[in-house]
């Protein structure tokens, strides 16, 4: 899958018929999601799930910090209390080996699956079989203040070198010019560090796509990224910016802090929005900097899969389809910002459409552009991940606060990558 996007998101596609009560069905259902604006605005619709199909969806939605133990305590005790589980892609594969996901194949319907797009959907077909739908694909932009820009006498940089250079011109005792998660962990500073280190050519082994996972994560290329990472962040960000995670990026762009943030669609949909944050009529959109090895947006895929040990499998396919489908991702997509929708048929709604031009004209172009650079191993899909990218973030982390060398940084990565594959 070497492309997530192959197409802009162009196509209406046929939708899934209405859903009907049946007396066979389990008449309450229990979904564990973590918070994303996704999330937290389905469970505000799950009286639209029971008034279709008369099946109660009690909607979870708790902190991602936790959800890994809850879920965890859920699968190995196999207590069945888990009807519908929130299913991120770089899981998966781990779930699957431990027994813990039922295959959906045969589940869901070809109407439902027909307007999924190609690239997210098919992240979740492994072996063969459908595991899990997905709701969400979130990818790298650089979000920038135009009037910093214009006063330092600047132009858009295009390469992480150039960013540190314009860096350089906009960053004062009372201005900072760019935040980034440094925080550890797979999902933190182990979604934006990537995007450096791929576009200078470092991976994390030595062949990925030709099967040979030989940990390669201390190179020079890695450390060449690395530094530049660390000096974006140190140099350039704000006062503990050693320790952000996306909400203070977030907050840091929102406010003023800083000119740029890359982060993913769902904080940029936030930072261009005048509705929340007063620097949004200055602020542009971009794809992120690139390096000599080019450009490789973020990319996160989530979704929504089915517990080996849920009860009514039926039932919870059902609530699947609802969740994904084009009704219930258009009522989504209007009242949070949740731009990432992998329902192809819900960019050709009119009121979506309008709402996102309206926060920025820029925005779903820039978004599909981005999608379309996007590898789908851009984070490795395998069953380790979760552990590597915890590992892995810990040392880059502790080069980022000045307790590691980046070369040293790099090495205890390796080391770990290689003592938690058993190398």
């Amino acid at each position: 899958m070497k492309h997530l996007l192959s197409a802009a998101l162009v196509s209406s596609f046929a939708l899934a018929a209405p859903f009907a009560p049946s007396a066979a069905q389990a008449e309450e259902i229990n979904v564990v999601m973590f918070g994303m604006p996704y999330t937290n605005g389905l469970a505000k619709l799950a009286g639209d799930f029971e008034a279709e199909t008369g099946i109660k969806a009690n909607i979870d939605v708790i902190g991602q910090d936790v959800f890994e133990n809850r879920i965890t305590l859920s699968f190995t005790g196999g207590t069945g209390d888990i009807d519908v589980v929130h299913t991120p892609v770089i899981q998966v594969q781990r779930w699957i080996q431990a027994g813990w996901l039922q295959p959906m194949t045969g589940k869901v319907s070809e109407a439902t699956t027909s307007d999924i797009l190609a690239g997210p959907l098919g992240a979740y077909n492994v072996n063969g079989d459908q595991w899990a739908l997905p709701f969400f694909a979130g990818v790298g932009l650089m979000s920038y203040r135009e009037d910093l820009l214009e006063a330092a006498g600047a132009e858009v940089p295009q390469t992480w070198e150039e960013m540190i250079e314009v860096a350089g011109k906009i960053k004062t005792d009372d201005q900072a010019a760019i935040a980034l998660r440094a925080v550890p962990g797979q999902g933190f500073n182990m979604f934006i560090f990537p995007m450096v280190m791929r576009a200078y050519g470092g991976t994390f082994f030595a062949d990925y796509e030709g099967g040979d996972l030989t940990p390669a994560i201390n190179s020079p290329e890695n450390v060449e990224a690395l530094n530049v990472y660390i000096k974006l962040i140190n140099d350039y960000g704000p006062a503990g910016a050693g320790n952000f995670n996306f909400a203070e990026v977030n907050a840091a762009a929102k406010n003023g802090q800083i000119a740029f943030a890359v982060e993913g669609t769902g904080i940029i949909s936030q930072i261009v929005d005048p509705a929340q944050s007063q620097f949004a009529d200055v602020t542009g959109i971009a794809l992120p900097p690139g390096g000599p090895a080019g450009r490789s947006p973020a990319i996160g895929v989530h979704g929504m899969g089915i517990p080996a040990s849920a009860p009514n499998a039926e039932a919870s396919a059902k609530f699947i389809e609802w969740a994904v489908s084009a009704e219930t991702v258009a009522k989504i997509a209007m009242s949070e910002s949740f731009p990432d929708f992998t329902t192809a048929s819900v960019a050709d709604n009119p009121d979506v459409v309008a709402k996102y031009a309206a926060i920025h004209p820029d925005f779903l172009s820039t978004r599909v552009a981005a999608l379309d650079l996007a590898i789908g191993h851009y984070r490795p899909l395998i069953p380790e991940w979760p552990a590597l990218g915890q590992a892995i973030g810990e040392s880059v982390n502790a080069a980022i606060n000045g307790l590691m060398s980046p070369e040293e940084a790099l090495e205890q990565a390796e080391a770990d990558m290689r003592d938690l594959l058993g190398l």
